[in-house]
């Protein structure tokens, strides 16, 4: 349940060591592959880790591969599903396998068509899962409780946690259509019970939420995991997935790894989870992988012997959220260092009723985001089949820089004033970050569970690129209507809001978002 403002929320810090199993892939040499999962076998029994490896239906039936991962310390390892179509599964589900171009003669594919569950209508789904929870049990005697995979979509967890009782999911960071995916809206990291039309936002009422938690994978960078940081800031050199994967820069690099275990356990006003994973899929092979994941092991056994994280196995660290968290709770990420040298600092706030970022980026400071959870703002396909390449998932924006930014326009909401510094703290479950100008003045933002309170910002001005969205904003009785992707939503506002030419300016000495309402 929701914490009231007097209540502490000390953020419980779990990571997860999760390393998934294809075998179908063509890409890599299948010796490759074979030997990355006996590789990362071999450092988990070194260092006693608690795990999880997440197996594709192709690995489940293919004996070499099993009998590398079946050397697991069976005490401390979890076995579960990573959830991505191949050739075997299909035909095992009585469902035709018809990858297209250049993959025609592929047994796996990595594109949304034929490649994930979204290409199938629901009796599909059904028979594509009931076939992979049908030879897990018959290999392990009991039906998984972790299931993984890219993009997942919220019937299919909704029918897995109903019909086999799966514990927790995993999804793959936000990301903007990186292979044949965009995630773009939900919690920035950590777990929350997503919502039964939209598995990226977070369930408002526990009456429309698939009852078990969903984790964003990778562990993201809170900086830079956010559109392609080398479009966003042209001096950015250091690749486009900034998360812990091993195969990385980020993810390969000891120094930056340290930087990523303080942001995710060192500063004020983390709350209730804060969460991360690590582990890297063996497609990669062990060339690749090798060359971060032993470092990031010995760094893992250290920071769990200091007390600083737990290491649980997925299954673990989803029940512990169940039994602590009844409804969608707020967390937090927050990097007031920057492991680039660029001085950049970033605040994230996830709650069920809204996401939203702030980022101080030299003496400016913005939100760079915010994303409002709606329980009735249904995902792509639903109910509907995914008949092309790819699939782009949302939640319903307010500020989106990467989205809405263009020539001549920052798509951000800006404060007054230059910025010298930037400070976090926790009031329960509020996150309370003052920012100091250069003049000795500064402004304080509150992140509650329903909406933002903004002191001392001058005011407030947010710009988009000219387009449907911007033409879709209107400004009426003391409130902000928007239109995305012909839903409607609006956000009432407390402070002297007014149209301008590239969206509108909200002034007072106290500014008010209300992010909870949900009429239309």
């Amino acid at each position: 349940m929701a914490h009231s403002a007097s209540e502490a929320s000390e953020a419980r810090k779990a990571l997860n060591i999760v390393n998934f199993v294809r075998s179908a892939d063509p890409r890599p040499p299948r010796a490759d592959m074979i030997n990355a999962v006996r590789e990362e076998v071999a450092l988990n029994l070194k260092y006693g880790f608690k795990n999880t490896i997440l197996l594709q239906y192709d690995a489940l039936v293919d004996p070499e591969m099993m009998a590398e991962a079946l050397k697991s310390d069976k005490a401390k390892t979890e076995f579960g599903l990573w959830f991505e179509m191949s050739r075997p599964l299909n035909e095992a589900a009585g469902l035709p396998w018809k990858p297209k171009g250049a993959h025609k003669n592929w047994d796996w594919d990595w594109h949304i068509n034929p490649g994930f569950l979204m290409a199938y209508d629901h009796a599909g789904r059904k028979a594509i899962i009931d076939a992979a929870f049908k030879r897990f049990k018959a290999d392990f005697g009991y039906y998984p409780k972790s299931v993984g995979s890219w993009l997942l979509d919220a019937w299919s967890m909704d029918y897995m946690e109903k019909t086999y009782g799966v514990d927790g999911f995993c999804i793959c960071r936000e990301q903007d259509n990186t292979d044949a995916y965009g995630l773009r809206g939900g919690y920035s990291n950590g777990a929350y019970y997503p919502s039964k039309k939209n598995m990226l936002s977070a369930a408002v009422d526990m009456a429309n939420a698939v009852k078990s938690p969903v984790f964003k994978m990778l562990t993201p960078d809170p900086i830079y995991n956010y559109g392609q940081p080398r479009t966003l800031y042209p001096r950015f050199k250091y690749g486009s997935v900034p998360s812990l994967e091993p195969v990385t820069y980020l993810g390969s690099k000891p120094e930056t790894v340290d930087w990523i275990f303080r942001t995710y356990t060192e500063p004020k006003g983390l709350m209730n989870l804060s969460y991360m994973q690590a582990g890297q899929e063996n497609s990669f092979c062990w060339s690749n992988i090798s060359r971060g994941w032993p470092m990031q092991c010995e760094k893992i056994a250290k920071e769990a012997a200091a007390g600083r994280v737990v290491v649980e196995k997925m299954c673990e660290t989803a029940r512990a959220f169940k039994a602590a968290h009844k409804a969608n709770c707020p967390q937090t990420q927050i990097a007031l260092d920057d492991w680039s040298g660029y001085g950049r600092k970033s605040v994230w706030y996830n709650s069920r009723f809204y996401r939203a970022n702030l980022i101080m980026d030299g003496k400016r400071l913005v939100f760079r985001d915010i994303h409002k959870m709606c329980d009735d703002f249904e995902e792509p396909f639903l109910d509907k089949v995914c008949t092309g390449w790819q699939a782009l998932y949302y939640t319903p924006p307010v500020v989106d820089q990467w989205m809405f930014r263009g020539k001549g326009v920052s798509g951000v909401m800006s404060f007054s004033g230059e910025f010298a510094s930037l400070e976090t703290a926790a009031d329960g479950d509020a996150l309370v970050v003052t920012a100091k100008r250069a003049d000795g003045t500064a402004a304080t933002v509150r992140f509650e569970e329903g909406r933002i309170v903004v002191s001392g910002a001058g005011s407030l001005d947010a710009e988009y690129a000219d387009g449907d969205f911007r033409k879709g904003i209107s400004i009426a009785d003391g409130g902000v209507d928007f239109v995305f992707q012909g839903f409607r939503y609006r956000v009432p506002v407390h402070g002297e809001v007014k149209a301008t030419a590239k969206g509108f300016s909200i002034a007072g000495d106290r500014i008010e978002l209300d992010l909870s309402r949900v009429d239309r």
